[in-house]
C-alpha cells in the first residue's frame, strides 16, 4: 500500500503542477517507480511535460524499449530532465548520446531516427494516461492490485481475519501459520539467545511443535475440545503443521 501511495506522488508530479510540493524530490521506492513507468503512457501535444528518454510516448513505448543500447549512452541526469520539446528542437536529442555506439547500437539509432522524423508537436497540453484504469486516471486501488497480480491466496485467511477473535489473536495465528513466530528455531538462525530445547517437553522447539505436537499442547487441546465432544480432533503426535491440522479439524 505504501508503494501504491508513493505512485500517487509521481502521478500528481506528472499531471498537476499546482501542488505546493511540486518540484520537490521525494524518497520513492524503486518498485513504485517501476510500476509507474510501466503503467503510464503519454500522448504528446506540445512536449513540455513529457520526458523524452524516460516516458512511454513513442508508439506506446519508451525510448528504452525501442533502443536500449542507445539509452545506455545517455546520462541519468539527462534522461530525468530532457523533455520531448527540448529533445526535438534542432534534433538536440542526438547530442545527449555520449561515446560511440556499437554496430547494433547504430542500427537502433537509425531506426529511432526514422521514427522520430514522423513526430510533430502542436499547441495542446501533453496527456498522461494510467493504463490500469479505463478512465485513464490513477487510483491507488488499481496500483495496489497490480502488485498482487498472479498472487496465491493465503489459504486460511478467511478463518483468521473474518473471525470474531481479538486482533492480537488473529495476528498471532497468522504469524504461526506462516512460521514467523520468534521461537527457538528462528532465534538460532539469527544467532540470538534461545533455549536449546522446548522448555515443556525437551523436544526441538518451533511454533508448529508448540501448537500441535508438544504433549502439553495436545493435553490443552484435549481439555478445550473434550467438553464440546470434539476430542477426536485433538492433534496427534505426528502432526507437523498447525495449518494442516487446523484444516482437518475444522472439516
Amino acid at each position: 500500500m505504501g508503494w501504491a501511495l508513493q505512485i500517487r506522488w509521481l502521478w500528481f508530479k506528472k499531471t498537476d503542477k499546482d501542488k505546493p510540493w511540486s518540484g520537490l524530490e521525494f524518497p520513492i521506492h524503486s518498485n513504485a517507480v517501476a510500476l509507474f513507468n510501466n503503467s503510464t503512457e503519454s500522448q504528446v501535444g506540445n512536449g513540455l511535460n513529457t520526458l523524452f528518454w524516460a516516458d512511454k510516448w513513442l508508439l506506446g513505448c519508451s525510448i528504452t524499449d525501442l533502443a536500449p543500447l542507445v539509452v545506455t549512452h545517455v546520462t541519468k541526469r539527462t534522461a530525468k530532465t530532457r523533455t520531448v520539446a527540448e529533445a526535438l528542437m534542432n534534433q538536440s536529442w542526438t547530442q545527449d548520446i555520449q561515446r560511440g555506439l556499437s554496430m547494433i547500437g547504430l542500427f537502433e539509432f537509425f531506426q529511432l531516427w526514422d521514427v522520430i522524423q514522423e513526430v510533430f508537436l502542436n499547441d495542446d497540453e501533453d496527456l498522461h494516461l494510467w493504463k490500469l484504469e479505463q478512465s485513464g486516471q490513477y487510483s491507488s486501488r488499481s496500483a495496489y492490485h497490480a502488485y498482487h497480480f498472479g498472487k496465491i491466496n493465503f489459504e486460511p485467511w478467511r478463518k483468521i481475519w473474518k473471525s470474531w477473535a481479538p486482533a492480537k489473536c488473529k495476528i498471532f495465528i497468522w504469524l504461526a501459520v506462516r512460521n514467523r513466530c520468534w521461537t527457538a528455531d528462528r532465534l538460532a538462525k539469527r544467532n540470538l539467545p534461545h533455549p536449546s530445547q522446548c522448555p515443556l517437553c525437551d523436544q526441538e522447539e518451533d511454533v508448529q511443535h508448540l501448537l500441535t505436537t508438544c504433549v502439553f499442547a495436545r493435553e490443552l487441546w484435549f481439555k478445550v475440545l473434550q467438553p464440546l465432544g470434539l476430542e477426536r480432533c485433538v492433534p496427534s503426535h505426528h502432526e507437523k503443521s498447525f495449518a494442516s491440522w487446523w484444516r482437518k479439524a475444522t472439516k
